[in-house]
C-alpha cells in the first residue's frame, strides 16, 4: 500500500512548480516538465529516488492521476469563479456607466417612436397596396379579396414598418444619445464659449448703445431747444395772423349771414315763390291721391288676374292674396308717380300763372268787355226785335201798342 505522504509527494512532483493560492484568483507558474514525463518518473522512482516495485506502480499511478485530476478540477472551478466574478463586475460597470444608460434610454425611445411611426405608415401603405392587389381577383371572389388583401397588407405593413422603424430609431437614437453624452463636455464647453462670447457681444453692444444714446440725447436736447425757440416765434406770429384772420372771417361770416338772411326773407316774402310752393303742394296732394287710388284699383285688378293662374292649386286663395299685393304695389307706385307729377306740374303751373298774371288779367278784362258788348248788342237786338214783332202784331189786329 502507498501512504498518504507518498501520494502527496507524488502529486507534488506531478505538479512540478505549479501552485494554487488561497485567494479568489489562481496563479500558475510555468511547469518545467510535462505531466506525463513527471508521472512516468514517479512510477519508476520513489520519494527519495529509490526504485518502485512494478505491482505498486499501478496503484501509485492511479492515486497520482486522481490527485492531479482533482487539483485540475479545483483549478478550473476557481478559474470559472474568477471569470464569473470578473464578468459580473464588468456587467455592473457597464450597467452603471452613464453613457450606456443614456444610449440605452435614447435607443429605447427612438425604437418606440420609430417603431410606432413605421407601424402606422406600414399599416396605411400596406392596406392600400393590399386593397389594390385584391382588386385583380375581385371578379372571382365577389369583392371579398379587396378587404382580405387590405387586412393582409396592413398586417404585413405593420410588421415590416414596425421592425424597420424600430431598428432605425433604435440605431439612430442610440448613436445620437451616446454621441451627445460622450461629447457632453465638449458641447458644454461650446455652449459656455457661446455664452461667454454672447455676453461679451451684449456688453459691447450695450456700451455702444449707451454711448450712442447719450450722444443722440445731447443732440436731441440741443435740437429741441432750437426747435422750441423757433416754434415759439412762429407760434407768436401765427397767433397774431390767426387773430387778424379770425376777425376778418367773423366780419365776413356776419356779412354773409345778413346777406343770406335778407335773401331768405326776400324769397319767403316773394309772392311768386309762395304761389309756386302752394301750387306744387296742392298738385302733389291732388295727383298723388288720384294716382294712388288709380294704382290701387289697377294693381288689385292685375294681381287678381295673376292670382287666377295658380288658383287651381291654392283653392282660390291666390286670387285675394295677389290682389292685395298688386293693390299695395299699385297704391305705392301711383302715389309716388302722381305726387311727383303733381308737384312738378302744379309748381310749374302756379309759377307760370303768377308770372303772367297781368297778361292773363288783361286778357280776362278784354274778354269780359267783349262779353258785355255782346250782351248789350244781344239785348238791343232782342229789344228791337220785340218792338218790331209787337208793331206787326198791332198792325195786323188793328189795335194800338198800348
Amino acid at each position: 500500500e502507498i501512504s498518504v505522504s507518498q501520494a502527496r509527494v507524488t502529486s507534488t512532483q506531478l505538479r512540478g512548480s505549479q501552485r494554487i493560492t488561497t485567494g479568489n484568483r489562481m496563479e500558475a507558474a510555468p511547469v518545467p516538465l510535462k505531466p506525463m514525463q513527471t508521472l512516468e518518473k514517479n512510477l519508476t522512482e520513489g520519494p527519495s529516488g529509490t526504485p518502485v516495485p512494478a505491482q505498486r506502480g499501478f496503484v501509485l499511478y492511479a492515486v497520482a492521476a486522481k490527485t492531479w485530476v482533482s487539483e485540475k478540477v479545483l483549478f478550473c472551478k476557481h478559474r470559472a469563479k474568477d471569470t464569473a466574478k470578473a464578468a459580473q463586475v464588468k456587467v455592473v460597470e457597464v450597467a452603471s456607466d452613464r453613457s450606456v444608460q443614456v444610449a440605452a434610454a435614447s435607443a429605447a425611445g427612438g425604437a418606440v417612436v420609430g417603431g410606432t411611426g413605421g407601424a402606422v405608415a406600414g399599416l396605411v401603405a400596406g392596406g392600400a397596396i393590399g386593397a389594390a392587389v385584391g382588386i385583380i381577383p375581385a371578379f372571382l371572389t365577389f369583392g371579398l379579396s379587396i378587404p382580405f388583401g387590405a387586412m393582409l397588407g396592413s398586417g404585413c405593413g405593420v410588421l415590416v414598418g414596425g421592425a424597420v422603424g424600430g431598428a432605425t430609431g433604435l440605431t439612430g437614437a442610440g448613436a445620437a444619445g451616446y454621441g451627445a453624452y460622450t461629447r457632453r463636455e465638449k458641447i458644454g464647453n461650446i455652449v459656455k464659449d457661446a455664452q461667454t462670447k454672447g455676453a461679451e457681444v451684449i456688453g459691447r453692444t450695450r456700451s455702444e448703445v449707451e454711448s450712442r444714446a447719450a450722444a443722440t440725447k445731447a443732440r436731441v436736447v440741443g435740437t429741441y431747444s432750437t426747435v422750441k425757440d423757433h416754434c415759439a416765434s412762429h407760434v407768436t406770429s401765427a397767433s397774431e395772423r390767426a387773430a387778424s384772420a379770425c376777425g376778418a372771417a367773423r366780419e365776413h361770416a356776419a356779412q354773409s349771414f345778413e346777406t343770406t338772411k335778407t335773401k331768405t326773407m326776400e324769397l319767403a316774402s316773394d309772392k311768386c315763390v309762395q304761389v309756386t310752393a302752394a301750387s306744387a303742394a296742392g298738385g302733389a296732394v291732388a295727383l298723388g291721391a288720384g294716382a294712388g287710388a288709380t294704382g290701387l284699383v289697377t294693381g288689385g285688378a292685375i294681381g287678381a288676374a295673376v292670382g287666377v293662374v295658380p288658383a287651381i292649386f291654392t283653392f282660390g286663395l291666390s286670387i285675394p292674396i295677389c290682389a292685395m299685393v298688386g293693390g299695395g304695389c299699385g297704391l305705392v307706385t301711383g302715389t309716388a308717380v302722381g305726387g311727383t307729377a303733381g308737384l312738378v306740374g302744379g309748381g310749374a303751373t302756379g309759377y307760370g300763372i303768377y308770372t303772367k298774371r297781368e297778361a292773363i288779367g288783361s286778357s280776362v278784362s278784354k274778354t269780359m268787355s267783349r262779353v258785355d258788348d255782346c250782351a248789350k248788342y244781344m239785348k238791343d237786338a232782342a229789344s228791337s226785335s220785340a218792338d218790331y214783332v209787337r208793331a206787326r202784331v198791332v198792325s195786323g189786329t188793328g189795335g194800338t201798342t198800348q
